[in-house]
């Protein structure tokens, strides 16, 4: 299956699809089964600040930026196979890695205009950026077969860069780092099992003070912003992991499934993790300290899968922003505002056959991790014929019986629950076949 998504990823790099035009800054293009058309034709990296969603889109060498409401503010392009980004702490400057260019732009974000180039080196290819220490640094082409971290002293007038005299890495290593250690460089393999490091930059040099090989093959890492705990998101595994920064030993786990792609965390400590599921539970969310997702969220309409590194909060950790590949060729933001409400979940369980003309008992169950109101009911419908509500019970059951006209020998049973202040909408069907 991991050959499977490297082939898709690839595809979806070169894909030349049409897109519907923008008129000026400020529009956006809504898709009809929810979602916003974005006018590039690949991605990398989703990125979020305060005010703006970043998209860099190789295919196109851009960088797109939307407001958080996904109203397209600009489109920086002459970015050279754009792909890997990260922000300054206070949100003014934007670093891209432009590949196809061996440099790094420097954007400022109040415009949205290039101000400068860092040359990062002939055939460096430049993928995967991160800011720790002071520096920038930077996953790079070393040789024909490894890879290193390169550096830049972004405080200079005259960045001076620095390339890795000891490269260790298969594929360009995925770079992560966090205010809340700000000496500390995460590196994670991309395309082996050379594993996982961090280094202590405060000296603008590479020191390593922990290794794993638990871990390879990485789409995504990041470092919490308390800067105690690493996770991963790695393709291979049915499972996304969080690691102590301290020693790389394994924190914790979450079980979200088959493949995992993405993962962001906000300013407080809430986690997104994002699998390759086809439009099917594609996101997890977990409180600060919890395993058990309270909230899942299926991107719509199906079969939009979700991309690699496609996840990024709002910094005050309001909003979710998902960014998605439906096989009809688009790349589509989603935006997530209801974010802090948990799942609804409804189970339902009915007889598979029954006689014809004698009723049908169905039987159901809604649950959340989070408690809803005393009083509730669930609404019903038979092939879309509304049937009277239901009540729910303290302990979350229910039940009805029907009997539909004799001629309707396959009825399709749909119960909803409408959702509440503290729980989104959810929605489980049945059928059941009736017999002469």
């Amino acid at each position: 299956m991991r050959l499977r998504r490297r082939a898709a990823a690839a595809a979806l790099v070169l894909a030349t699809a049409s897109f519907p035009l923008l008129g000026a800054p400020g529009t956006a293009v809504a898709q009809p089964g929810g979602g916003i058309v974005l006018p590039v034709r690949s991605h990398w990296q989703t990125l979020a600040d305060s005010h703006h969603v970043y998209v860099s889109a190789p295919g196109d060498d851009a960088v797109l930026a939307t407001d958080h409401d996904g109203q397209v503010v600009k489109k920086v392009e002459g970015l050279d196979g754009a792909r890997g980004m990260t922000e300054s702490a206070d949100e003014s400057t934007l670093y891209v890695a432009l590949p196809d260019a061996d440099a790094i732009a420097v954007i400022d974000t109040a415009t949205l205009t290039e101000t400068r180039r860092i040359a990062t080196g002939a055939g460096t290819e430049p993928e995967n950026l991160a800011l720790a220490g002071g520096h920038l640094f930077f996953g790079y082409q070393a040789t024909v077969f490894d890879s290193g971290i390169g550096s830049v002293d972004v405080a200079e007038a005259a960045p001076t860069v620095t390339l890795d005299d000891n490269p260790v890495w298969y594929g360009k290593p995925r770079l992560a780092s966090s205010p809340g250690a700000p000496d500390r460089l995460v590196a994670a393999e991309s395309l082996g099992t050379a594993g996982m490091r961090v280094y202590d930059v405060s000296s603008g040099t590479l020191r390593e003070t922990a290794y794993s090989d638990a871990v390879g093959d990485v789409e995504d890492v990041t470092v919490t912003p308390d800067g105690s705990s690493v996770i991963t998101a790695d393709g291979y595994d049915y499972y996304h992991q969080r690691w102590h920064l301290s020693d790389l030993t394994q924190e914790a786990r979450y079980e979200t499934g088959p493949y995992p792609n993405s993962v962001a965390v906000d300013s407080h400590g809430t986690v997104a993790a994002g699998i390759v599921a086809g439009g099917e539970w594609d996101v997890h969310i977990y409180r600060p300290g919890e395993t058990t997702a309270y909230r899942t969220v299926a991107l719509s309409p199906g079969y939009a899968n979700l991309l690699d590194r496609g996840l990024a909060w709002a910094p005050d950790g309001n909003r979710l922003f998902t960014t998605r590949f439906p096989y009809s060729g688009e790349v589509i933001l989603d935006i997530v505002t209801d974010v802090a409400k948990a799942s609804s979940t409804i189970t339902l369980s009915a007889p598979p056959t029954n006689p014809v003309g004698t009723p049908v008992t169905v039987t159901g169950k809604l649950t959340s991790l989070t408690p809803f109101p005393k009083h509730r009911v669930v609404s019903v419908t038979r092939n879309n014929v509304e049937l009277p509500e239901v009540k729910v019970r303290r302990d979350g059951t229910f039940s009805f019986s029907d009997t539909p006209p004799d001629w309707n020998t396959y009825p399709e049973y749909t119960v909803t629950y409408a959702g509440d202040d503290r729980h989104v909408s959810g929605t489980a069907t049945v059928m059941v076949e009736f017999v002469g």
